[in-house]
């Protein structure tokens, strides 16, 4: 006679002492009552006592890391060898996506071992010094501030509610058992075809069904919170609790990617998880950190692996809310690109000529007909509609660019013009509430609404500032309008710095805004006060513009904006310092109004070692401003606070 082999209870049963029937992979109680159904590898092995110093993790469950004998090829275009042989054998197996079919037959892949290990170890830390309810309140707080993740919008309070929900009471090894099945479940394919809806789709990564990719955005949110959120005392009162709550939620966030990636298998939330992350090292490294440039290269990377530079809408049984979500990611990636290369006088990696450019419709539950430049007369402030314009934007920051490397063709002026009619077609194609034309502090929307506002102001002037500076015979030579365009954009900019208690951060902050926009404004502006062209400034008000210098430099040196030790801090700073002498020199015997006309004040000398670069605004060309005669005569001001 055979016997039965005995099964074991799932760890929810076991604890409550009721009776399991070992359905996998979620038993019927567990089904019932929404319970998280987690099932040990080894659950009849007895535990080994150990000796007190042995270090060694709990052997139970074990990681033997096996990776897939053939490696997911993703995206293979149409010079391909598989687009060759596909017209030989053509392949219709799998409608769901290229990547739908990278599971092994038991279900079980293992990834990297190393990288589960280290991750359930800073999951286990986290959670012994942290409450995750705390946590879960921490970004619901947030959430109800009007703010979100903006490409992961649509999972962020799911995952938030899923994840606080997932860890019950523990023993030794529970984090190692946890990361296990986070890591099976995170191995399978997701799911679909036309008639999927959002929540079907979602709910392939909830509950018992979580990921770490669940646990990626969720840490990402809670990253974000505490960068909004300056003083949450069930988590932190001091800057030192923030900081450590924030560094280690990063690394989680950043273990999650990396396990969820060890795995070989792309998906829609896995791009949505790597998107979100860059942001956060943007937030956490700094704009002009290494990590955070390589952390935008790896997104792209995978934009291009999924094959969502191509057009999505002639994909076949793919839902239409998926189709959206893809062309809200290439929109957000794409405009990512071109903002940073700019910022950093680097050559982007996302090229027009080689992605069919697609944006998404303003909202996720509804399917537009309208083209990329139609907007919907009716559509609200958000961040779909942030992700629409920023990489109308994007697109023709790419088109100067372009015309950068061919400055001086007879023709660069004609497509220059041609560029700005574009731009000023953008603007007035957009709806009419959202077009700032009046103060931001007569805008009588919320928070959101009144920061939404202003980054579509100052993304359109940035391209017409753009279009200017590339037209420039020298950059020390700044002509009318690009001084009238500098004038507009750092008096929002110091606008959006006086009410920023009163903006929400609608898909770019207030540090970025201050270091894109306001900066290479101030920049301009100082050029032509330095150089004395009277007839240059005289549309606008010197004045008010030695009003804003002054605002500027006030707010960042008294710790308001940017701290030190803040990742933008040197930046700013420096940059700063140099308004500073200009405004101290203004009212001395130094101040360049002092200078005799025809007086050799060394301008020529000065102008001949300025850096001619025109995308570059930071630490070299604020160093070389610095120099300027005018300004070495003055004492250099106070150290900042």
């Amino acid at each position: 006679m055979v016997m039965a082999s005995r099964l074991a209870a799932c760890e929810s049963c076991r604890k409550s002492k009721l009776a399991c029937d070992h359905q996998q992979p979620v038993c019927s109680r567990c089904k019932a009552t929404q319970g998280v159904c987690i099932y040990r590898t080894a659950p009849f092995k007895r535990r080994r006592v150990e000796k007190p110093n042995l270090k060694s993790p709990d052997p139970s469950p074990s990681f033997n890391p096996r990776r897939n004998p053939y490696p997911n090829p993703g995206y293979l275009g149409p010079s391909s060898h598989a687009a060759i042989f596909k017209h030989i054998t053509p392949d219709d197996s799998n409608p769901g996506g290229i990547f739908g079919g990278q599971e092994d037959s038991n279900g079980q892949w293992d990834g990297d071992g190393h990288l589960l290990l280290q991750g359930a170890d800073v999951l286990k830390h986290l959670l012994s010094l942290y409450s995750l309810s705390s946590m879960k309140e921490l970004v619901t707080f947030w959430l109800a501030k009007g703010t979100n993740l903006a490409l992961a919008e649509p999972f962020v309070a799911q995952c938030t509610e899923s994840v606080s929900q997932l860890f019950e009471s523990h023993d030794e090894s529970w984090h190692l058992v946890y990361a296990r099945r986070l890591l099976q479940n995170s191995a399978r394919p997701l799911r679909f075809n036309a008639s999927t809806d959002i929540a079907a789709f979602s709910s392939q990564f909830l509950d018992h069904y979580a990921r770490w990719e669940t646990l990626g955005i969720f840490f990402a949110a809670v990253s974000r919170a505490t960068i909004d959120i300056p003083f949450f005392p069930a988590l932190y009162t001091t800057d030192e609790q923030l900081y450590t709550l924030r560094r280690l939620a990063t690394k989680l966030s950043d273990f999650a990617l990396e396990i969820s990636l060890s795995l070989d298998c792309l998906n829609d939330l896995q791009l949505i998880v790597q998107y979100e992350n860059f942001i956060v090292h943007s937030y956490v490294d700094g704009d002009q950190s290494y990590h955070s440039w390589r952390k935008l290269g790896d997104v792209i990377s995978s934009t291009f692996a999924l094959g969502y530079h191509e057009n999505n809408e002639v994909k076949a049984d793919i839902p239409p809310f998926l189709i959206d979500l893809r062309k809200a990611a290439f929109a957000r990636i794409y405009s990512a690109d071109k903002n940073i290369a700019i910022f950093l006088g680097r050559p982007p990696r996302m090229n027009k000529r080689f992605c069919h450019f697609q944006i998404p419709s303003c909202d996720l539950d509804t399917r537009s007909s309208y083209k990329n430049n139609e907007w919907d007369p009716n559509t609200v402030a958000g961040y779909r509609a942030d992700s629409r314009w920023s990489a109308l934007c994007a697109s023709l920051k790419e088109e100067i660019w372009e015309l950068l490397q061919d400055k001086h063709d007879p023709a660069c002026a004609a497509k220059a013009s041609a560029i700005q009619r574009k731009a000023e077609e953008q603007w007035r194609a957009l709806p009419d509430q959202f077009r700032l034309e009046t103060s931001l502090k007569q805008c009588a929307g919320n928070p959101f609404e009144r920061d939404f506002l202003a980054h579509v102001r100052l993304n359109h002037l940035h391209v017409l500032f753009l279009l200017r500076l590339l037209l420039l015979n020298t950059m020390t030579e700044p002509d009318i309008p690009i001084i009238e365009t500098a004038g507009q954009m750092l008096a929002l900019v110091v606008e959006a710095i006086l009410l920023r208690d009163q903006l929400t951060n609608s898909g770019t902050g207030l540090i970025w805004k201050v270091a894109y926009y306001g900066l290479p404004a101030a920049g301009i502006i100082l050029l032509a006060l330095l150089k004395q062209h009277s007839h240059a400034t005289q549309n606008i008000s010197r004045t008010k513009i030695l009003r804003d210098l002054s605002v500027f430099v006030a707010e960042v040196q008294i710790g308001t904006i940017v701290r030190s030790g803040d990742p933008n801090y040197a930046l700013l700073s420096r940059a700063t310092q140099t308004i500073q002498r200009f405004l101290d020199s203004f009212h001395s015997d130094a101040a360049p109004s002092s200078v005799e006309p025809g007086h050799d004040d060394g301008n020529d000398d000065w102008a001949a070692l300025l850096s001619q670069d025109l995308w570059d605004h930071e630490a070299g060309f604020w160093q070389s401003l610095a120099d300027h005669p005018s300004l070495l005569a003055v004492d250099p001001p106070l150290p900042s606070i």
